[in-house]
This record gives structure tokens, sequence and C-alpha cells, in this order.
């Protein structure tokens, strides 16, 4: 598989993950005494066949795989894992930190209990990459109108796809009537071998495509890539909770969450110079847009633009550059701040976020003295309107270390968005909606995909901190560092996004390792003052 891949001209195009505001992560252990080992059994791999149906030529992609709207190819069937040494790897057992490829077979038990990381792994070391949402939705729901809005056709056929399996939860059949939710539970290498669950790849025959893709809907859910980590397609149990067939989408997870019902297939897109050199299948007249040469919220894959160079000082001996703002003052380290009502949030309870605060602050401990300059605006490109995002806390390090600069502290950065009084919000008590960018609503559009709701640095008078500071809440997530953490979970991100959720001075997610990318991702940038 690997040597076909290196042979055809294909381009593999990673997908960032909108690993997007960070969720929960999943739950602790329950003290739930530990399952009794099972005796897994795999059926072989039976020879890879291509459906009568399908007509893809093999020359564009590979015979486990299908062409969708002459632009990438997608597996037909949910992948299964096999281990470094060539063994497969059990479906029912998760996936942790180990090295498995991806495969596209019929007839096998797919791989479930992995996550959106490991999934995105196996795929790479399989040649290929995890399916991004609009290639997954164009798969599923084809890509001329009318749309699809199942695999097969517009109107839902019961019974052709492993979907809403009647009788007890799993869980329930296990546990005596409880249906336990702790992630110790929820992996349970019992579950998908009990009757009326996971169903081996194709075995519903009439869940495919016109293009021969498989299980698209039902069986596993389907990590894919997008602005944030999604869970697409439904699973044995429900494909229609989250919305219908095509259109279910489950997004309250973060990339290393997995259970029973968790699973993935991969994509790859073709090069421009490969589709010229099938002219019998893609007439010469198909044209592709040359590729974004910077990274972008739509083009996660770009390159970063080029290094700046460090800002100037004006006058020379100012405390901080052009582009900073001096923080100078005592930080509360333990502020008082009680919630007098809550945000009522169409379809979510209240205590996500606090509409209004008691005022003023009352700081209960001791106070910190510190000075230093923080960038007035998220870091924004020479040339751009938008801050940048899909950046990782290593690359925004990189960024700040090529302006003479330096990754903010989470204290500074608090300090920053708060000053002396320790406001809940840089604006004040009261939270707006329409100070800073954030409680957007419409995430997203018909197609699953998040809607770009950035706005420019200046574009906000009113979201300036007491500091001169803009846009210190809302907008995109910032990169911040806690030194008593060690690599690779220094990075934590404060300030939310434009939705509705931590877009606060003192709310914090720590769950997402330096690597993490998300359409959402950004930061500014810290320095020693110069007096």
């Amino acid at each position: 598989m690997r040597r076909w891949l290196l042979g055809a001209l294909v381009t593999l195009l990673g997908a960032c993950s909108e690993r997007g505001p960070a969720p929960d992560p999943a739950p602790s252990p329950a003290a739930d005494p530990e399952p009794t080992p099972v005796a897994v059994s795999i059926p072989a791999p039976e020879p890879e066949t291509v459906p009568a149906s399908a007509s893809t030529p093999r020359s564009v992609c590979p015979p486990e795989m299908a062409l969708i709207d002459q632009r990438f190819c997608i597996d037909r069937w949910e992948a299964t894992t096999v281990a470094e040494d060539g063994k497969a790897h059990s479906p029912y057992l998760a996936v942790t930190h180990e090295k498995v490829s991806a495969e596209s077979r019929p007839g096998v038990v797919p791989q479930a209990y992995i996550s959106m990381e490991e999934a995105d792994l196996a795929c790479k070391r399989g040649g290929k990459r995890l399916c991004t949402t609009a290639q997954w939705v164009d798969a599923c729901m084809g890509v001329t109108k009318p749309k699809r809005r199942f695999p097969y056709g517009a109107t839902e056929q019961p019974g052709s796809c492993n979907a809403h399996q009647g009788g007890a939860h799993p869980l329930m059949a296990l546990h005596n009537g409880r249906r336990p939710t702790d992630s110790w539970n929820m992996n349970d290498a019992r579950i998908n071998q009990l009757g009326s669950t996971l169903a081996p790849t194709a075995a519903f025959e009439g869940c495919v495509t016109p293009e021969g893709v498989h299980d698209l809907v039902g069986n596993l859910l389907e990590w894919t890539r997008g602005s944030r980590p999604l869970l697409m397609g439904g699973h044995y149990l429900d494909a229609r909770v989250n919305g219908d067939g095509c259109s279910y989408v489950t997004e309250r997870h973060n990339e290393t969450y997995h259970d029973f019902t968790t699973g993935f297939r991969c994509c790859h897109e073709l090069e421009a110079a490969a589709l010229e050199r099938e002219p019998a299948v893609l007439p010469a007249s198909v044209s592709r847009p040359a590729p974004n040469p910077m990274r972008s919220f739509s083009d996660p894959g770009a390159p970063l633009p080029p290094k700046p160079a460090p800002p100037p000082y004006e006058p020379a001996d100012a405390a901080c550059p052009t582009d900073m703002e001096l923080v100078d003052g005592k930080r509360c380290l333990v502020p008082e701040q009680h919630c007098l009502r809550w945000l009522e949030v169409p379809g979510q309870a209240p205590g996500r976020a606090c509409a209004e605060f008691a005022a003023p602050t009352r700081c209960q401990g001791a106070t910190q003295s510190m000075r230093y300059c923080i960038d007035r605006y998220e870091y924004t490109p020479k040339g751009w309107d938008l801050p940048l995002v899909n950046v990782s806390w290593g690359e925004a390090q990189n960024v700040c270390r090529a302006m003479d600069k330096r990754i903010c502290r989470e204290e500074e950065w608090e300090f920053a968005c708060e000053g002396p009084e320790a406001l809940p919000y840089p604006y004040g008590y009261v939270r707006d909606g329409n100070a800073c960018n954030h409680d957007r609503e419409d995430l997203f559009d018909p197609r699953a995909k998040l809607r770009d709701q950035r706005v420019a640095g200046d574009s906000l008078p009113r979201c300036k901190s007491p500091f001169g500071v803009f846009n210190l809440v809302g907008n995109v997530d910032e990169w911040t560092s806690r030194e008593s953490r060690q690599p690779p979970w220094r990075s934590i991100l404060r300030g939310g996004w434009w939705l509705t959720g931590r877009n606060r001075c003192r709310a914090a997610t720590e769950s997402h390792s330096e690597i993490y990318a998300g359409s959402q991702t950004s930061f500014r940038c810290c320095k020693a003052s110069r007096k």
C-alpha cells in the first residue's frame, strides 16, 4: 500500500482539528471492578475487492478507496488497524499510544475505542490522512444538488444501515440495568462483542453510496478533522439524535476522547499533476485552484507566514516596543468573584457563563507586583486583517522569539486582562457579547463546517482592558505558558473564542498539548520591560 501511494502522485493533506474550545476531558475511571479479560477473535483478512458499482480506476485511487468529485479518495470501508509487526490490533481494545497503521477492508470488524489523535496517526502511517469534515460530508451527501440525506438517497430506508439497534443498551446488559458513563466502562472490550452491536464492514449491503463507500451512517461514529474534532454519521445505537443520517454530528468531545462508538476512515487528496496524467478519467479542462501560500482559517496545512522582524522602540528609550503595552501594577492572587445572574443560552442549562458579577471584586489574598510588556493585539501577520489561527503552542513560541519576545505566562495574560481591580471581564462586571467578540451563534454552516467569525484586532474599541490591551476575551483562543507544568503540557489556552463559553479573564483550558492547533488557536507575545 505504501509503495503504491508513493508511486501515485497524491498530496497528503492534513486538516486541522477545530480542536476548538476544549471540551471537558473524558471522565475519570469509576471504582467498578476491572472487567474480565475477553478472548478476542478477529476475522481473517479477505482479499481486497472493489464493488461492481465502483468505476474508479486503480490509477487514480487505490482499490480500497473511492474517488469523490475528482478531488480526493476516501476509504470504502471503516478502518481497521494493524500493529508494527503486521498483526491485526484488536478492534475491541483501545488504541493508546500504540503505533498502529490504518487499513480498509471488507468483511472485518472495524476499529473502535480510538481517539482522533490516534486515528490521525494511524492514517498517516498508512500513507493517508484522516478525512476532513468537508470530505466526509461530500462523500456521504454527494456534491451535486439535490444532496442526499442518507448515503443511498434522500429518504431513510430502515434497516439499510447498522443504526437504531433495539433492546437494552449494551452497558446496561453488562451492568445489571445500570448505565455507567465513566471512561473505564465506556471502553469495556466486551461491549462491541455483544449481539446486535458492531458489525463487520459492508455487512449492511444497502448502506453504500453510489461511489461504493460503505457504512458512512451507523455502525461507528467517524472522526473527522476540520475547524474542531467532530464525530460524524452516528453509530449502531443511534444515527438520529444529533442529526439525520449524513447530517449527524457529535461535537462535545476533544481529540483525546475514545469509547466503544468511536471509529474512523482515511482520505487523501490528488495532486493536480496526477489528474492531468489521467485524461481518460479527468478531462484536461478540470482545473484546481492554487493552494494558499500561507496558513489560514480554511487552509491549516499551509506554512506559517514569513518570520516577522522585531518591532522598533519609539522613543528609543521607551519601556516597550511600539506594538506593545506596558503592564505595571499589583495583581490580586485570590479574587472573590460572585455571579449574580447566569447567562441564558438556548438549549443549554444555566451555569455555563455568568451574565453579571457582583462589583467590586474583593481580593482575598496577597498581591503580586508585576511589570512587563504585552502585545496590544492578537498576532496578525503583516498585510492581514485577522489574527493568525491554526497555530500550535510551539509555533507561537517560535514566532514570538523571532520578534525578540516570548509566549506570555498565564498570570501575565490574566493581569493584562483584569487589571488591578481583578475585573471578571476586561470591560467590567456585566457580560457583553457586543463589546468583545463572543457569544456568537450559528457556529456551523449547512455542511457542518465551522464559520469563521474572527474580527480585526482594532474593530472592537470597547474590548479593551484597563492596560489598553484589546481582545483578550473572545475572538480567538490565546496560547499561554504555565511554568509549573512539564513538556508537552506547558500550553494553556486563555480567553475563549467567539462562541459562548469561558470568555472571561480567569478561565482557562489546559487539556491541549503543545502540538495542538485548531481554527480558533492563536496567541500574543510578552517580554520584559526595559525600565
